[in-house]
């Protein structure tokens, strides 16, 4: 099989991937902007080719692909991935351009944009959170939605990831300040106080979740990133009521042979999409899913595609938490906290800057059968002087 893979570099983390491909028996292609020497060498090694360019530079893109897809790949691309939704709509471009089955242009407004998947979830019958779209042309619209709603409200971009550009608006004098300074299209809405969850997981080609994971977070991106410290763990059974509504998500938004991470809000019981992403969850999460279930969803990822059994264990073994320090003064130095708790970390070290803001500096991931010594865990690594 031939295997187009975007941005072979980052996270980095993901090499992993591509290194169970080739392990598989693929040619992996790789196509990016990072300067080949700076990759990692096992990496290096595993690319059959890599084209760089400039990935924002549409035409430059499409150039670089041209000269893979014609004149390196022996023979018809059969996959082409990212596992990155920055890069989502060049993987869709390829498709487009080559044939490839995948996803297409058409798919981004409701796979990227947080207001599209408002509107998939909405004509399904699914509530969510009542909001507005900002695109500039009409000026009142906010203002009016907000008259009518009343406050808090959140306004964040209606294609964006993570906390970045997102704002809580508490009265009209905020709303008025963000609208008159901010130049893409945005979504406001209303504010909802409740739990953040995610059902995440895989599918095969047919589009059937083949695994099925849950993250609970300690605090919203949105407060990490203004300064609050991360925390948030894997679960080791999922609500039935969650799972039913992720998998409906799954169907409804046509995820196959893909990655999914979804976000819900948990309230009184009851879950509301917030939004989806059609790729792993962010960061070392998708290694916390591996060491919740002592497996390896790169290799599993490498099979699903050969249509084989993923060789997973069948029921999660631990939870799993990731505690993630930023640049204060804890109680705890590094050394204490790995003579106390070494026993339950399975990995610790420092992020690149790009995940500083949201997913702290430093990060430990640490695992239990018990919930309550997870917690504990994270009280002593997360405990300021």
């Amino acid at each position: 099989m031939n295997f187009l893979y975007i941005s072979p570099e980052f996270p980095p983390n993901y090499k992993n991937f591509i290194l169970e491909l080739v392990r598989a028996g693929d040619r992996v292609y790789g196509i990016g902007e990072a300067d080949f020497c700076s990759m990692p060498e096992d990496l290096r090694g595993a690319l059959a080719w890599y084209a760089r360019c400039d990935m924002n530079d549409t035409e430059a893109f499409l150039r670089a692909a041209d000269g893979l897809v014609h004149g390196v790949v022996r023979g018809p691309v059969d996959v082409v991935e990212s596992h990155n939704e920055h890069w989502m709509s060049r993987e869709a471009l390829i498709n487009e351009r080559f044939g490839i089955e995948g996803i297409r242009p058409s798919d981004m407004s409701r796979l990227r944009k947080k207001f599209g998947m408002k509107q998939v979830f909405a004509a399904d019958g699914i509530p969510v959170a009542e909001g507005c779209l900002f695109d500039g042309k009409d000026p009142e619209a906010c203002p009016a939605f907000a008259r009518r709603v009343g406050f808090p409200l959140v306004l964040k971009p209606n294609e964006g990831v993570g906390a970045f550009g997102v704002f809580k608006v508490d009265d009209e004098s905020q709303l008025a300040y963000h609208l008159g300074r901010i130049g893409t299209e945005y979504v406001l809405e209303k504010f909802i106080n409740g739990r953040i969850v995610t059902y995440d997981g895989m599918t095969d080609r047919q589009g059937n979740v083949v695994f099925e994971s849950s993250l609970t977070y300690g605090t919203g991106v949105l407060e990490n990133v203004l300064g609050q410290d991360t925390f948030l763990y894997t679960m080791m059974a999922i609500p039935e009521a969650l799972a039913a509504l992720g998998r409906r998500t799954v169907s409804l938004f046509g995820i196959r042979r893909k990655f999914f991470h979804f976000e819900f809000f948990e309230v009184d019981g009851k879950y509301m999409p917030l939004e989806i992403n059609a790729r792993p969850p962010g960061g070392q999460i998708l290694d916390m899913m591996n060491y919740s279930v002592d497996g390896d969803l790169y290799r599993a990822y490498a099979r699903m595609l050969r249509g084989a059994s993923l060789d997973l264990p069948g029921r999660k073994k631990y939870f799993v938490g990731y505690a993630g320090r930023k640049d204060k003064a804890y109680r705890l130095s590094h050394q204490e906290i790995m003579a106390r708790h070494g026993c339950r970390i399975v990995e610790e070290g420092e992020n690149p800057p790009l995940y500083w803001s949201g997913m702290g500096r430093c990060r430990y991931i640490f695992r239990s059968a018990d919930e309550d010594e997870v917690l504990n865990v994270r009280d002593e690594i997360l405990d300021l002087s």
